[in-house]
């Protein structure tokens, strides 16, 4: 119940972060769709290449669906809590929106390939140089991180 009263009081967190894990969807889907695989945009930085990854950040916990999605759902869980605290800042806020939005992507692909028994794969994309490939749900959890950290410095700072 509590759960239900946080959503419907952070109505708008809980909408961006929801299009921006349909938008990686969609992204992934057309991916898959046009079969789009070694497309060079710019040479030796950023390339489009179809993959598939049954772990997490960087293929941790490869071949452990089922695991990562229970995990990766009780840490969506926790986000969703973070939401009845007063953040520090609005970077803070804007952070546990990233994070949140690129955790329903992920979740959710996982979850339709577990039920259609494709291993709980996700779809990874993006090479961008010596970097593991990955998708627009990781890079919303890397920024949300990222602003997390930027937003500790600065009420360490203060």
């Amino acid at each position: 119940m509590q759960l239900l009263s946080i959503l419907k009081s952070n109505k708008t967190p809980f909408a961006i972060s929801i299009v921006l894990g349909i938008f990686d969807n969609i992204t992934k889907a057309l991916i898959r769709f046009y079969d789009i695989d070694d497309v060079v945009v710019i040479e030796n930085i950023l390339e489009l290449d179809l993959n598939f990854n049954t772990g997490i950040a960087f293929g941790i916990l490869r071949d452990k669906a089922e695991f990562t999605f229970l995990l990766s759902f009780g840490v969506l869980i926790w986000l969703i809590y973070q939401f009845k605290n007063d953040f520090k800042n609005k970077i803070e806020e804007y952070a546990f929106i990233f994070v949140l939005g690129g955790a329903f992507g992920n979740l959710g692909e996982r979850l339709v390939n577990l039920l259609n028994g494709n291993n709980g794969k996700v779809t990874d994309f993006i090479e961008l140089l010596f970097i593991p490939s990955f998708n627009f749900a990781d890079s919303f959890i890397s920024v949300g991180i990222g602003l997390l950290i930027i937003s500790e410095l600065k009420n360490f700072k203060d």
